[in-house]
C-alpha cells in the first residue's frame, strides 16, 4: 500500500519516471507467471532474474559483483514500503554522506571498466551522468535526499553493464528467469527458497546472486 502511495506521489509531481529502469520497475527480480505459481505462493511473488549465461566467465563475474554491489547500495532495505539502500541511508550524514555515496558510485563505475576491451566512451558518459545526477541532487536539503533514494544510480548503471554485454556477447538476445530460485512473496511478507539458484546451467555458479 505504501509502495503505490509513493508512486501516486511521483505521477502527480511528474517524478515516476524516477522509479524505473528503462523497461523495468526492477532489474533484480521479476514476478512469477501465474502458471508458475506453487500452491505455497501468491500471486505477485517473485524471483531473481538471471544474469545471461553467454557472457564470458570474466565478465560475468564483474557483473555480478556489480549487481551484488548496487542491490547493497540501492534496494536491500525496505522502510515504510519504500525500499532504498545503504547509499541512501549514507546519504543522511550531515557533511560528508553525499561524499562517501558518490565514492562508492565511482567505484562501481571503476569495476566496469575491468570488463574486456574496458567501457565505451559513451557507456562510460550515461554511467557518469547517473553518479552525476545523483551527486548534485542530494546536495538539496530533505527532497534531494528523498530523490537520490528513488533514482538509484547505481542500479541504473547495473542495468546500462548488463545492456551492453548483453548486446556485445549475445546480439541482443533476451534473458529467460530461471524457474528454480529464490522467490519473494511481497503478500505474506517473506523470503521463500526454492532449489538452488543456478547461473548458465551450473548448479553453484556463485553469479546471478543478489
Amino acid at each position: 500500500m505504501s509502495q503505490l502511495f509513493y508512486k501516486y506521489f511521483l505521477q502527480k509531481a511528474n517524478l515516476d519516471h524516477l522509479v524505473t529502469f528503462g523497461e523495468q520497475d526492477d532489474p533484480y527480480f521479476e514476478e512469477i507467471p501465474e502458471q508458475e505459481l506453487h500452491f505455497y505462493q501468491r500471486k505477485g511473488a517473485k524471483r531473481r532474474r538471471r544474469l545471461p549465461s553467454f557472457i564470458p566467465q570474466h565478465d560475468l563475474k564483474i557483473l555480478n559483483k556489480f549487481k551484488k554491489r548496487a542491490y547493497r547500495l540501492d534496494l536491500q532495505l525496505s522502510l515504510c514500503g519504500l525500499r532504498l539502500g545503504w547509499a541512501g541511508i549514507i546519504g543522511l550524514i550531515p557533511g560528508i554522506g553525499d561524499v562517501l555515496a558518490l565514492f562508492f558510485a565511482l567505484q562501481l563505475v571503476k569495476l566496469a571498466r575491468e570488463i574486456e576491451g574496458g567501457l565505451p566512451k559513451s557507456l562510460e558518459a550515461q554511467m557518469m551522468a547517473n553518479v552525476s545526477f545523483d551527486f548534485g541532487i542530494g546536495l538539496i536539503p530533505f527532497v534531494g535526499d528523498f530523490i537520490n533514494v528513488l533514482y538509484k544510480c547505481n542500479s541504473r548503471n547495473f542495468v546500462l553493464l548488463e545492456k551492453h554485454l548483453i548486446k556485445k556477447y549475445g546480439n541482443g538476445a533476451t534473458v529467460k528467469s530461471v524457474p528454480a530460485t529464490t522467490t519473494v512473496d511481497h503478500g505474506a511478507g517473506h523470503t521463500q527458497h526454492e532449489g538452488i539458484y543456478a547461473a548458465g546451467g551450473t548448479a553453484h555458479d556463485p553469479a546471478n546472486k543478489v
